[in-house]
């Protein structure tokens, strides 16, 4: 293990504030912000700021010089495992000179140039979850309330969504003492209609009518998301003919929606009686 004085390029007689300097120089270098994706950059982040957190202590520091590295474990401090261990120890406001959380921004503000937004420091753990919801709620869009970690939170579940789909919401997962709160993801899972199917923006689903009604021309009954409505079924009707409902599918991203499709299954008897038989014996003889 490396000596703490030297990591941070001071001599062992340096003053609290050429030690905070020291850091600071490193810290800027090596800050993941800068760094990312770049596991040596945040080794060395992290052993600069193992380091500083005991030459920064006089007690620590003051058993540092005596025993060394031995010492400091001896006193609880076996150094920090990762980033979140850093940000939610060190006191970086003190260590920057500036106050709030802009501090570190401003920091890198004066190396890197001005930015939109300041570099987020720590961020917590991004928490998953599933939900399953109606196919009605899946179609036409509606609001869940879920249970995190004890906290309530309404989802807005958007029109059209499909099961499968995750859901990002912001700033609801894990939370730390100083960073940004990780995100909720939330999977969605859509309980199956018992009479309609999904087909990219259209819904279908199945009418049953009489060999007569499609012959002649009548009415049937369809079940759509919000209710039954008589649809009506033109003279001459073939087996497998479609009939749409415009505006009963399910929404696009511009609010457009697609149309229900009817399939028409037309129920052919399995038995006559001898006058029905000899009438389309009849019928048959004009067709």
């Amino acid at each position: 293990m490396r000596d703490y004085y030297e990591i941070l390029g001071v001599n062992r007689n340096a003053t609290p504030q050429e030690i905070k300097k020291a850091y600071r120089k490193l810290a800027v270098r090596y800050h993941p912000d800068k760094n990312p994706g770049d596991k040596t950059a945040e080794e060395k982040f992290k052993e600069a700021s193992n380091a500083y957190s005991v030459l920064s202590d006089a007690e620590k520091r003051r058993v540092y010089d005596t025993r060394g590295h031995a010492g400091v474990h001896g006193m609880g401090f076996e150094g920090y495992a990762t980033m979140d261990d850093i940000f939610a120890h060190l006191n970086l406001d003190d260590i920057f000179g500036r106050a709030g959380l802009g501090g570190f921004g401003d920091a890198f503000g004066d190396v890197f140039g001005p930015q939109r937004h300041p570099p987020q420091y720590a961020r917590g753990r991004d928490l998953r979850m599933n939900l399953t919801i109606s196919f009605a709620d899946a179609i036409l869009g509606s609001q869940k309330e879920v249970s995190v970690q004890g906290k309530n939170i309404t989802l807005k579940i958007p029109a059209g969504i499909k099961g499968g789909q995750t859901l990002r919401i912001r700033g609801q997962g894990q939370a730390i003492s100083l960073g940004e709160a990780g995100d909720l993801l939330v999977t969605i899972s859509v309980h199956p209609h018992p009479t309609l199917i999904r087909d990219g923006q259209d819904l279908v689903t199945d009418a049953r009518v009489s060999m007569t009604t499609a012959a002649l021309g009548g009415t049937v009954r369809v079940q759509t998301l919000t209710g039954e409505v008589e649809l009506k079924v033109p003279a001459g009707t073939q087996p497998g003919q479609q009939l749409r409902l415009r505006g009963q599918g399910v929404a696009d991203a511009s609010g457009r929606r697609g149309d229900l499709r009817v399939r028409l299954v037309v129920e052919i008897p399995k038995s006559l009686s001898r006058k029905q038989r000899n009438l389309l014996k009849e019928l048959e003889k004009t067709l």
